[in-house]
């Protein structure tokens, strides 16, 4: 026979115990960070965006290297989309060519989290 066999919990007890289990839960929930299909957009507050650029961006940082597949900003590998689109001030839906290393740059990522339009800040 168990120790626990013929013994039932309080009400009181199984309350307290339903409660703190659904407030742990609550908690947990409130300080997970959102999944990677969720990005938050945001802005850099102390950088002016050229007219026509969007309101917010997924990233941004400085270009270290750009390739036909991938880029690498502030040291962060980003892969490219099949069809990314790179836009400067002057010139929508241009070439990779005019984003060099150093430059800041902000991007929009598609839902696999690549990169699928890159924009020249300065």
């Amino acid at each position: 026979m168990s120790v626990m066999e013929g013994k039932e919990m309080p009400l009181g007890t199984m309350r307290r115990v339903l409660l703190c289990m659904g407030l742990a839960l609550f908690l947990a929930v409130l300080v997970m960070p959102p999944g990677p299909g969720h990005a938050r957009t945001f802005k850099k507050p102390e950088v002016r965006l050229p007219g026509g650029y969007p309101p917010g961006f997924h990233g941004f940082g400085y270009l270290d290297r750009i390739s036909a597949g991938d880029i690498v900003i502030e040291d962060r590998l980003l892969v490219l989309s099949p069809a990314p689109v790179f836009n400067t001030p002057q010139e929508r839906n241009t070439t990779a060519e005019a984003f060099q290393p150093g430059k800041l740059v902000g991007y929009l990522l598609d839902s696999e989290d690549r990169i699928l339009s890159l924009w020249l800040i300065e």
